[in-house]
């Protein structure tokens, strides 16, 4: 087992420096393959010297043969092993980088010792001051481990590929043909031999802090063989770098529609093949079921399409700046269907805002709420944002219907989800923290509501449009400063005949499950302006469900306030 003092210690430019060398070696054997086959078809020589020349011949090449193997093997495994140290330095210096900031000290063993908070800690924080550094404590303890564990891993799989070389059990070359042989090939054989095994990641509903303690002490090349051989372990993890899930997800996503496609077709057999009178007609009997196969086709084409215009969307020409690419960093098919897609890369950005959207969202229809994010993206860089990144989040199971919005349950079961991808964006990102914030639409603001007053969220400021109520009478109940909170709703926006006004004295009126519209000047946020909105038309002017959809019209107020917000200004 490698210990924490000795881990410190290790460094990648002698395996890295030494791979050179070796290949040099690997190059001269490989030359000699002509010469050996020349050698082992001579003609003309017969008898027991012959056999015998033959015989020694045959121990050279065979010997050769395991020589270039065992080269090549040291050759990839000095070269993996080298480039897998790089993760594992790079693992400890964020450790040792977290414990430094935070007054912990690691000791040679690994443990995680708590030199205590700052003295001047006022008396009325210091129990907040505890908790943060328990929280903080936890962290490091799964760094370290995770770290030790993957430093473990390289050791143990460099000492095998050593005991092979030096045992010569990298290849049998007695068994190869050497009227036919080829050290080129004999090295291939070696080189599979001394691959590094990349360590396994945390289990499934590891949080996005185990999972960063992993990610950490993985070289860029390892993470990128992870997301290519193994994308379902890596497109989904919060705290993995975007990078890498937009690599693993657009290999997913190819799997999605090819799943979706097989299912569509049996399902198509199914209704091609479904019982009929004489005359063709479906039996009165029969006719639910049969309309609910149609149905089902119908919501598979429109996912099939959905995905399809998604994929479309994030064909991009590899020299697109950073801050203007896509990167997918979710897709998911079942159900109804749910994706996450980044513009701008959210681990650099200095600004990261995560979009909503809300009751009758989607896959089929992910890419109209993604055109939402790129106006906000340029209405952010507008303002003054030039390092953006605006993700459209759908990475939860929204109402159908506007009946089934009355209902808690949806935010409820995506609450968690959400929270994890917000701790991941602040695990995964480099550099100066960036500033992030939680923007939702219609029920998606009631999401985004529940997931700050359940557990808090890791954002600066949260934004709630055309909100049916966020699960809280007021602002400070969000676990936020209420001076972060923003909200805007249109004056003619249907979502205002779900809001019930409130009773003198500050009480909602009952029957409202959601709570307030956060627009209400006793919710304690702030607001600001959308335009009107589109009515219902008549003389009444009536509210109409077209107001809902206009926050994000080119040059509205709405959209210029939303960017505002993500650039950090007041809008």
């Amino acid at each position: 087992m490698v210990t924490w003092a000795e881990v410190t210690r290790w460094d990648s430019a002698p395996l890295q420096d030494a791979v050179g060398e070796v290949n040099a070696a690997y190059n001269k054997v490989v030359a000699c393959s002509d010469d050996l086959r020349g050698i082992n078809t001579a003609d003309g020589w017969h008898g027991e010297a012959a056999g015998a020349a033959a015989n020694e011949v045959n121990q050279v090449i065979d010997g050769l043969e395991e020589y270039a193997a065992e080269v090549a093997s040291l050759r990839r495994s000095a070269g993996d092993v080298g480039d897998a140290i790089s993760g594992v330095m790079n693992g400890v210096k964020e450790v040792e980088g977290l414990a430094r900031a935070h007054r912990f000290t690691i000791g040679g063993d690994g443990g995680v010792i708590d030199n205590g908070p700052p003295p001047d800690t006022p008396e009325d924080q210091k129990e907040a001051v505890a908790r943060e550094r328990a929280t903080i404590a936890a962290e490091l303890r799964d760094r370290v481990s995770e770290v030790l564990k993957s430093a473990t891993d390289i050791d143990d799989d460099f000492c095998l590929v050593l005991d092979r070389i030096v045992s010569g059990q990298t290849i049998d070359a007695t068994g190869n043909d050497n009227e036919n042989t080829s050290l080129a090939a004999a090295g291939n054989s070696g080189a599979a031999m001394g691959s590094l095994s990349i360590p396994t990641p945390p289990p499934e509903g590891a949080t996005a802090a185990q999972n960063a303690a992993y990610w950490a002490t993985l070289s860029k090349a390892q993470r990128t063989r992870l997301a290519m051989d193994r994308p379902e372990l890596v497109g989904p993890r919060d705290g993995f770098s975007a990078e890498q899930r937009d690599i693993a997800n657009r290999q997913l996503i190819g799997r999605e529609r090819s799943r979706l496609q097989n299912e569509r077709d049996e399902l198509q057999k199914k209704i091609n093949e479904f019982p009929r009178t004489g005359g063709g007609e479906i039996k009165l009997n029969d006719q639910r079921e049969f309309d609910d196969l149609k149905a089902q086709l119908g919501a598979l084409d429109d996912k099939i399409k959905g995905i399809d215009n998604l994929n479309d969307k994030i064909q991009q020409d590899p020299a697109t700046p950073e801050n203007q690419k896509y990167y997918l960093l979710g897709i998911d098919g079942h159900d109804d269907g749910k994706a996450v897609l980044a513009k701008g890369n959210p681990d650099t950005a200095e600004h990261v805002a995560s979009y909503v959207p809300g009751t009758t969202s989607d896959l089929a229809t992910f890419t109209d709420e993604a055109k939402r994010g790129d106006r906000m993206h340029n209405a952010a860089i507008q303002a003054g944002a030039r390092s953006t990144s605006v993700i459209t989040w759908l990475g939860y199971d929204a109402p159908d219907t506007l009946l089934n919005a009355g209902s808690e349950s949806y935010a409820a079961n995506g609450k968690q989800a959400f929270d994890s991808f917000q701790d991941g964006l602040r695990e995964s990102h480099t550099g100066n923290p960036s500033h992030n914030i939680a923007i939702g639409h219609s029920y998606g603001t009631t999401l985004v509501g529940h997931a700050a007053r359940d557990g808090g969220l890791a954002v600066n400021d949260m934004v709630f449009v055309a909100s049916p109520g966020v699960g809280v009478d007021y602002a400070h109940q969000l676990n936020i400063a209420p001076d972060h909170v923003y909200s805007t709703t249109a004056d003619k926006d249907v979502i205002n005949v779900t809001n019930f006004p409130r009773l003198p004295g500050g009480d909602g009126m009952p029957g409202d499950p959601l709570g307030p519209n956060p627009v209400d000047p006793q919710f304690g946020g702030k607001t600001f302006e959308s335009s009107r909105g589109t009515t219902a038309g008549g003389p009444a002017e009536l509210p109409s469900v077209v107001a809902h959809g206009e926050y994000w019209e080119r040059n509205s107020p709405s959209l210029r306030g939303m960017g505002s917000i993500i650039a950090g200004q007041q809008p």
